[in-house]
Formats: C-alpha cells, sequence, structure tokens
C-alpha cells in the first residue's frame, strides 16, 4: 500500500479540497466566502441548480459517506434526496445550511483519519466498492461541484452587476 493512499493522506486531501491548498484551485470554502443568501438562491435558469442547492447536495453525501465508513448503510436511493429542499429563504438559513456543510466534512474526515489502514480495502456494506473508492470518489465529486459553483458564482456576480 503506498502511503499516498493512506487514512491520513486521504484525509489530509479531503481537507485541501474542502478549507484550502488543492492544486486544482479554490477549495469549497474558499469558493463559498463572500457568498451570501441572494447569490446562494440564484440560478442561471429555470433547470439549473443554485449554489445553496449544490451545497445542500455536497452536505448530503459527505454525511453518507461518513456513515458508510462507520459501518451504516449507504443512502437509501430514494429519486431525489440528495438534491433536497436546500433553498435558504433567509440569510441565517443560508448561513445554517453552510455551517452543516462544514459539519458534515468534519464528521467526514474524522471518521477517515480513525480508519485503520486495511479498512480501507474493505468493501461497503452492499457495495463491491471499498472504503478506498467511496473516499476517492468523494473527493471527486466535491471537486466536480466545487467546480459548478466557481462558474455560477461568476455567473451570479455578472447579473448582479447588469442590475440597475
Amino acid at each position: 500500500m503506498t502511503q499516498d493512499l493512506a487514512p491520513t493522506r486521504l484525509a489530509d486531501q479531503l481537507e485541501r479540497a474542502f478549507q484550502g491548498g488543492a492544486w486544482h484551485g479554490p477549495a469549497l470554502m474558499e469558493l463559498l466566502a463572500g457568498v451570501d443568501g441572494a447569490m446562494a438562491q440564484w440560478r442561471p435558469g429555470p433547470a439549473g441548480h443554485s449554489i445553496a442547492e449544490i451545497v445542500g447536495h455536497l452536505r448530503y453525501w459527505m454525511e453518507d459517506a461518513r456513515r458508510q465508513i462507520l459501518g451504516g448503510p449507504g443512502s437509501p436511493g430514494e429519486p431525489g434526496a440528495d438534491w433536497g429542499a436546500s433553498e435558504p429563504d433567509t440569510e441565517a438559513a443560508w448561513q445554517a445550511l453552510g455551517a452543516a456543510l462544514e459539519e458534515a466534512h468534519c464528521g467526514l474526515r474524522t471518521a477517515v483519519q480513525q480508519l485503520e489502514e486495511g479498512a480501507l480495502d474493505e468493501a461497503r456494506p452492499g457495495s463491491d466498492t471499498t472504503i478506498r473508492g467511496l473516499l476517492l470518489g468523494t473527493l471527486q465529486h466535491n471537486a466536480y461541484h466545487a467546480g459548478q459553483i466557481a462558474l455560477l458564482r461568476k455567473q451570479a456576480e455578472a447579473a448582479r452587476g447588469s442590475r440597475p
């Protein structure tokens, strides 16, 4: 097993992609810094997701990954459950959603740090994917949606700038 994929390294990669220091560009929290409730709710069109919806979606999957690492079942697989109602209608609700995202990230990172190295290659309950595969997928998922947030933020800022 290589040191690059040990639990401590995976936890570090989760932290870098979330807080900062990721090689791919701004981390998730760097992208969310300065986003207010109005910007979080902005949509590029009727079928597009808002930043707030993406934040809720990320929170859902981080909590799911943590639950699986701790030996619990994965998400129930109900269609759309991961895109639940995450449209904060007040600034306080948006701040609470951001805090819930941070809490989900911290819980996941802590669960990863506590893993024994051998546990990474264990299959998840009800799946043939390993814990390592789950974590690598989570890193990819977070980076993908961070890119979406970066684009949405630019579009929302441009739309704000074009208002009289």
